[in-house]
């Protein structure tokens, strides 16, 4: 549950604190359900699905793995090759409005946060606007350190992050 203290609001069989295995065997279910490409309903996972995409899923959110932002990436026509990319399985922002969802860092490297796999069109258009700042680095831009280059470096992105979506938004339909 969001917003719920550890230990709190939970039974014994859901605090991983209490159940030894639980995260080692959920986290090799996962694995299993993302290699066999089967809904994990067949392996007794509740809310856990995999689409005819190729995603793993919990309801909404995208499950955090490279597989994932890998498939996310190919069915929006994202070119992920040569690109360096980490989950930043800690880092999310502040809240609703203030969400933290990825940052290319000045060595190319694309730093994905949580907030950016809240949902499948979450993290397409993440991964669009970090390979927007990828391709401008790599064009010879700059990475913006003082606060007047960061706002246009960022206000480039946004606007091509919009139109891109623009264009790619029918493929979430797709499955």
């Amino acid at each position: 549950m969001a917003g719920t203290a550890p230990g709190r609001g939970r039974t014994a069989a859901e605090n991983p604190s209490h159940n030894a295995g639980s995260v080692t065997q959920a986290h090799e279910a996962v694995t299993s359900v993302a290699r066999k490409g089967r809904s994990s309903t067949d392996d007794g996972l509740i809310g856990l699905r995999r689409e005819g995409d190729g995603i793993v899923r919990n309801k909404e959110k995208i499950l955090m793995s490279r597989e994932n932002v890998l498939a996310v990436a190919e069915k929006y026509g994202v070119d992920m090759d040569g690109v360096r990319f980490s989950l930043d399985m800690l880092r999310r922002g502040s809240g609703p409005g203030r969400e933290f969802f990825g940052v290319t860092m000045p060595d190319g490297e694309i730093k994905l946060a949580r907030d950016a796999f809240m949902n499948e069109e979450q993290l397409a258009r993440t991964l669009a606007h970090e390979r927007f700042h990828l391709d401008e680095l790599r064009s010879g831009n700059k990475f913006p350190w003082e606060e007047a280059a960061r706002a246009a470096y960022e206000s480039r992105a946004y606007a091509y992050e919009e139109r891109w979506w623009q264009a790619h938004k029918h493929l979430m339909d797709a499955e």
